[in-house]
């Protein structure tokens, strides 16, 4: 073995590389750990003082399929690459990699800088071809067989999974009980987690569920401590990320489901990363339907999904289905153009974002220019009266509904904030029971059962001043006299329409319940007008008429216009001010549109309409016509001097000053100046004149 390793390799450092691939086998492979350790000996053996040898062992716990997060390995390589290690030394080539790009790379190096690698069975020379064919052999092996585990482990998984009986950990809501998925037993973990699916099915977006469940005081569960979902109970506020993994995880449909993910390589920044990414429902490896008890149907799962998705349209560029909006424009997502069928977007042409335009820009991936715009508030108008015309027959049947929901809903958060309530009087109770069990005289631990019985006193009376504020604000009990309101609002659907209290977003929604689409088209003969066409949920179409104005229109004519705006403008107003008065007196821009201070700065900039701006000093005269007090221009005039002196002679104090209104000047300077002030000036000016 001697005859390999040469004089110049035992003269740099041995490296020793310790490592296991997962923290389990570092717990408990210790014997296989003490082998890799003794290489130590050995290294000592073959003629290396033991301060020459140095042992590389951070990268336990960690696989070496890559070589990716591994710092030991890339540090060995490195101080390889540098010429400073004699000899490698491994119980295995395995232990050093299992990819043959990190194994191929590390032996040419090695080739290179005439380092040894040395294992339990000999030394090799990677510079020899005999040896490095060996240590080829060894390291094509060691990968084909981290292949060939991963395929047992992956088939007996699979197998498993298709009779739907590996185990998974269960989201909220279930449990994992004998090889599948059961239904939690807490009761107001199992209201808590139907009460927020049923509430994915009416509101808009996932947002708006988070803001109804803030409002309401709503808690949701997470358990911890457990993989089977045994653990600890603990409530907290509802976010978006966990109402999203329940909106797209397919096990609150009975459905047991495996391999929805696929692990991919992507190249980002010119470096090959492993991401994961989620795979359609027919790519799924397993998908059992009805294997346990469901929160929900498979057709609402899908449905709610699709909802979602749509909720992006306006990202993504499709048509309609985006969760309404505050914005003004009753149309926002439901319109699309008549005459190129690209969706239409809104274009908010005031400041306050009450006038707006609905603009087709035609299909902007093939870069098509705008195709057309139009006023939105004529359209909104028609299709408002067209809305609550049509709704008129079915106000009983509304009526029915809105009961029915408000009356579903308080019955769900009723039960919810009472299952709250028992478990928090169980908890106390509980605490209470194990405090008197104590005996008294063991102070040490009654002082500890004390304290945890106030804590669970202190938790019930929360949770009863929550349940007590949720009930004033969210109205959850409804009595006969709330019904009777319930009904006299749904009666008269245009009251609650034009309601203060009603949103812009609340018109939109009840406006998509019956509005699928809704398409505009130009028409210029014989009289310019747009084509309205509502397509409803029915399938039925009606068809209106909108005039448009001729284009441009100006009110009034654009020199009455510009002469309005010089004459506000000679007046001190600002450019908001101005828009204000113009709004004021019924005017609009030449696309019928408010004013705003944007577009009266864009009409002065056009037409070069500026303030007049005197200046400070220079048209005062050089004495009060009145008081005879000096101007500062005067003043300098006067004794031959700059403005800027007589400016430093006032700071000094060496003049009084008087400030009041003259003509255009709202704070003219007036200086006091009498014959004995005025000869020491002429001193000083006398003075200035000599230096």
């Amino acid at each position: 073995m001697r005859n390999k390793l040469a004089t110049n390799q035992l003269e740099r450092r041995a490296c020793v590389y310790v490592r296991q691939s997962t923290a389990m086998q570092v717990h408990e492979h210790v014997e296989s750990t003490k082998r890799q350790y003794a290489l130590v000996d050995r290294a000592v053996g073959l003629g290396w003082s033991r301060d020459d040898v140095e042992v590389i062992d951070e990268d336990q716990g960690k696989s070496g399929a890559s070589a990716d997060e591994r710092a030991g390995f890339v540090r060995l390589a490195d101080s390889v690459g540098h010429g400073e290690v004699g000899a490698i030394l491994a119980v295995e080539v395995s232990r050093l990699a299992r990819s043959s790009m990190d194994w191929q790379r590390l032996l040419s190096l090695c080739a290179v800088t005439g380092v040894v690698v040395i294992d339990e069975q000999g030394i090799y020379d990677p510079a020899d071809h005999d040896d490095r064919l060996l240590l080829d052999l060894k390291g094509t092996m060691s990968e084909a067989e981290l292949h060939w585990l991963r395929l047992r482990l992956v088939g007996g998984r699979l197998n498993k999974a298709r009779r739907g009986a590996l185990h998974m950990t269960p989201p909220i809501g279930y449990v994992w009980r004998d090889d599948r998925f059961a239904l939690d037993p807490n009761e107001s973990v199992q209201r808590a987690v139907r009460l927020v699916i049923e509430r994915l099915s009416i509101e808009p977006s996932l947002c708006a569920v988070v803001r109804w469940a803030h409002e309401s005081g709503l808690k949701f569960p997470r358990r911890v401590g457990a993989t089977d979902g045994t653990g600890e109970v603990q409530w907290g506020d509802l976010t978006v990320g966990r109402l999203s993994s329940i909106l797209h995880n397919p096990i609150y449909a009975g459905t047991y489901a495996y391999g929805r993910r696929q692990k991919a390589q992507v190249v980002v920044d010119g470096e090959i990363r492993s991401c994961r990414k989620r795979l359609a429902e027919r790519e799924w490896a397993v998908r059992i339907v009805d294997a346990h008890p469901a929160y929900i149907d498979w057709e609402t799962f899908v449905s709610n999904q699709e909802r979602v998705r749509k909720n992006q349209a306006r990202m993504h560029g499709a048509i309609g289905g985006a969760a309404p909006k505050e914005g003004h424009a009753l149309l926002a997502g439901i319109v699309i153009c008549g005459r190129c069928g690209s969706r239409m977007r809104v274009n908010y042409t005031s400041h306050d974002r009450v006038s707006w335009r609905y603009v087709c820009v035609g299909n902007t991936d093939k870069r098509e220019s705008t195709c057309w715009s139009v006023n939105g508030e004529a359209i909104d108008n028609m299709v408002e009266k067209l809305f609550l015309s049509t709704m008129v027959p079915e106000e009983i049947d509304l009526t029915i509904a809105v009961e029915q929901e408000a009356s579903s809903q308080a019955r769900s958060l009723e039960g919810q904030w009472q299952a709250r309530l028992e478990q928090a009087r169980y908890e106390a109770r509980r605490a209470e029971r194990r405090y008197k069990a104590v005996d008294p005289d063991n102070r040490v631990v009654a002082r500890t059962l004390e304290r945890e019985w106030e804590v669970r006193l202190q938790d019930l009376e929360d949770v009863e001043r929550q349940y007590a504020d949720a009930r004033r604000a969210c109205r959850v009990d409804l009595g006969d006299r709330d019904r009777a309101a319930l009904r006299d609002i749904a009666g008269d659907l245009p009251a609650v329409w034009r309601a203060p209290t009603t949103s812009a977003a609340d018109r939109k929604a009840m406006l998509r319940l019956v509005i699928e689409m809704i398409s505009l088209e130009p028409i210029e003969i014989p009289v310019r007008s747009t084509r309205v066409s509502v397509q409803w949920c029915s399938g039925a179409v009606d068809e209106r008429r909108v005039e448009r104005p001729p284009y441009p229109v100006a009110s009034p004519r654009p020199t009455e216009l510009l002469d309005r705006i010089r004459t506000m403008l000679d007046e001190g107003l600002s450019n908001a001010q101005i828009a204000q008065r113009l709004n004021d007196e019924g005017l609009r821009t030449a696309k019928l549109n408010r004013w705003s201070p944007w577009s009266v700065a864009h009409v002065r900039q056009n037409h070069n309409l500026r303030r007049a701006r005197p200046h400070r000093f220079a048209f005062l005269p050089d004495r009060h016509p009145e008081t005879g007090r000096y101007s500062i221009p005067g003043a300098a005039r006067r004794f031959g001097v700059t403005t800027n002196q007589v400016k430093q002679w006032v700071r000094r104090g060496l003049v009084a000053v008087h400030r009041e209104r003259y003509g255009r000047y709202d704070n003219a300077w007036w200086l006091d100046i009498d014959e004995a002030r005025a000869a020491e000036f002429e001193r000083l000016a006398h003075r200035y004149e000599a230096k």
